[in-house]
């Protein structure tokens, strides 16, 4: 994902102290955003791999945030729900502000 330095600091100023880097790399690893841009489109079309499902980040980001949560709560037991939600949050915001190469 390429993103500009501002916009990287405009989202991370919005989740500063309440995020886990820990979770961060976590959603790295198990869910990839996937980025499609073709000629006639203006902007890219986003998705994420959910359980084995590519889900479009655009309008959908309440009830990714929810899914997401349902599958990684048990892997973080010692994070309150609070801050794994906003996290969740911050990787679709960084997903969403992204450029694709």
């Amino acid at each position: 994902m390429l993103i500009s330095e501002q916009e990287k600091e405009r989202i991370l100023s919005k989740y500063y102290d309440n995020t886990s880097q820990e979770i961060k790399n976590y959603m790295k690893r198990r869910f990839p955003i996937s980025h499609y841009k073709f000629d006639w489109m203006e902007k890219p079309f986003i998705q994420i791999l959910v359980d084995d499902k590519l889900m479009p980040v655009e309008h959908n980001k309440k009830t990714l945030v929810n899914r997401i949560y349902n599958y990684i709560n048990d892997e973080f037991p010692h994070i309150d729900e609070a801050t794994i939600r906003r996290t969740i949050k911050m990787y679709l915001d960084i997903a969403l502000s992204s450029n694709p190469d």
